[in-house]
């Protein structure tokens, strides 16, 4: 029979097991699960905009990068015709052509059709383990992480956008978007973490290039950078982070793959002037830690010279916008995404009002795509405001955000998924803790010095002796 030694080190080996057991099941489950469609209908590409994009990489692996940036398609929206170069996020498409390029060099060449086929499949999968990933940043228990892994790789508002045949733009940009949002919090972690930042950037770069759905993670990242310096948690992690990722991202945005179609937006449109500007005000905020410091300047004395550097900055900024800026340089914010601010606003393009997906979000559909997740990621929430850290924060942020635009058009209800993955992993792993250990309360040993005090008998005092009374 082994000693207790022995036991607890087939229960610390029994749970990890358990755990990668649950990991790896979740993400089979991820692919097979998504598969349905092909085992039902065979591997065909499934609805409109699918078949555009199939019919586009076809296009770019038959002719190459260079053809397909200048291809003018006539054979679209006769008699005009569409430049697809300029009209197009071509991630999608270099995905599709890099997996089956390298599927040919390794001697399992493959159709493209079957490529674009099981793409968002695979891409389900990886979409599961990066949520896994964020979870595990943001609570930093491995059960989190592994029931985050599990919910997401079944959630309904992600299947959607990524069943096999489903060859569109989300659903590959939906993993590009988790592990975004992954390697942001983790250039956070510690002030060794800066190269996560490089990575970062190079993700997003990947996600301008696969959806216009990269608005909201630039955004993301720059509303979180900038809550950090309000709740008090600068630091020149923070600063050095947020550079590093956003000089490469903003660099892979405007000189990417998807160039001609976002072109210098990240200077002009209203949308994305905001993380610019965060970026703008970290510099300033850190310029003023150091001058602080070499001057040995007190708290008041360190406010005085931080407002002194951002009224210079203000004034440059609005003399160069009402002088050297030429007319127009700044555009307002484009009108699709003025209606997620404004009620009844439309885009003024028929076609694209009348979609159902992008109408506002009837109630019921949140239960439609996020069952259970839904009422008891509150709770998970909730436990971010416990124990604070930059990931926790950022948790809290996105969640708040992403319900915010889900609520305002169908099609949005896709980026909180992952959100509400976390929270619900995050609520169950603290009732299984709880249970766990009020069921095993009264199986722990007594602390050393108590049973032996428990096995003395206790000595029995004499009765008290009642005084004499008189006579």
């Amino acid at each position: 029979t082994p000693g207790p030694q022995g036991q607890m080190s087939a229960q610390r080996l029994l749970i990890p097991t358990l755990r990668a057991l649950l990991i790896a099941f979740a993400l089979f489950e991820a692919v097979n699960i998504r598969l349905y469609a092909v085992r039902t209908y065979g591997r065909v590409i499934h609805e409109f905009d699918p078949w555009f994009n199939f019919r586009a990489a076809e296009y770019m692996v038959a002719h190459g990068w260079g053809a397909f940036q200048a291809w003018y398609d006539h054979e679209v929206w006769y008699p005009l015709g569409r430049h697809v170069g300029s009209t197009t996020y071509p991630g999608l498409q270099l995905t599709a052509w890099g997996v089956h390029s390298a599927l040919a060099a390794v001697g399992r060449p493959a159709s493209l059709n079957d490529v674009c086929v099981f793409l968002p499949a695979g891409f389900g999968a990886l979409a599961a383990g990066f949520t896994g990933l964020l979870a595990w940043e943001v609570t930093r228990k491995p059960n989190a992480a592994a029931l985050a892994t599990a919910i997401m790789a079944i959630h309904p508002g992600h299947l959607m956008r990524s069943i096999a045949g489903g060859f569109d733009n989300e659903s590959i940009a939906v993993a590009a978007m988790v592990s975004t949002f992954y390697l942001w919090v983790r250039a956070l972690r510690s002030d060794a973490s800066w190269p996560a930042a490089l990575l970062c950037g190079v993700s997003y770069s990947y996600m301008v290039a696969a959806w216009g759905g990269y608005v909201f993670v630039l955004n993301m990242i720059g509303i979180h950078a900038a809550a950090l310096v309000l709740v008090g948690r600068y630091s020149a992690r923070l600063w050095r982070a947020y550079s590093l990722w956003w000089l490469v991202g903003t660099a892979g945005a405007v000189f990417g793959p998807a160039r001609y179609l976002v072109g210098w937006q990240p200077f002009q449109s209203l949308e994305q002037l905001g993380p610019t500007a965060v970026f703008a005000a970290l510099q300033l905020w850190q310029l003023s830690e150091v001058m602080a410091d070499r001057r040995r300047l007190d708290a008041t004395e360190t406010l005085k010279l931080r407002l002194r550097l951002f009224g210079y900055a203000a004034a440059a900024a609005a003399v160069a916008v009402a002088v050297v800026l030429p007319e127009g340089f700044i555009g307002p914010m484009s009108a699709r995404v003025r209606s997620l601010f404004i009620k009844h606003t439309k885009t003024g393009n028929p076609l694209v009002d009348s979609v159902a997906e992008h109408q506002a979000t009837p109630p019921m559909l949140y239960w439609h795509y996020f069952h259970f997740t839904l009422f008891v990621m509150p709770l998970g929430l909730g436990t971010a405001f416990f124990g604070k850290s930059d990931a926790k924060l950022f948790l809290i942020v996105y969640t708040i955000v992403g319900f915010y635009f889900s609520a305002k058009m169908v099609r949005l209800l896709l980026l909180i998924s992952p959100a509400t993955s976390v929270c619900a992993a995050a609520c169950l792993d603290s009732l299984i803790a709880f249970n766990i250990e009020a069921l095993t309360a009264d199986d722990q040993p007594p602390v050393e010095g108590e049973e032996e005090e428990a096995e003395q008998p206790r000595a029995i005092s004499p009765p008290p002796q009642q005084p004499p009374q008189p006579p």
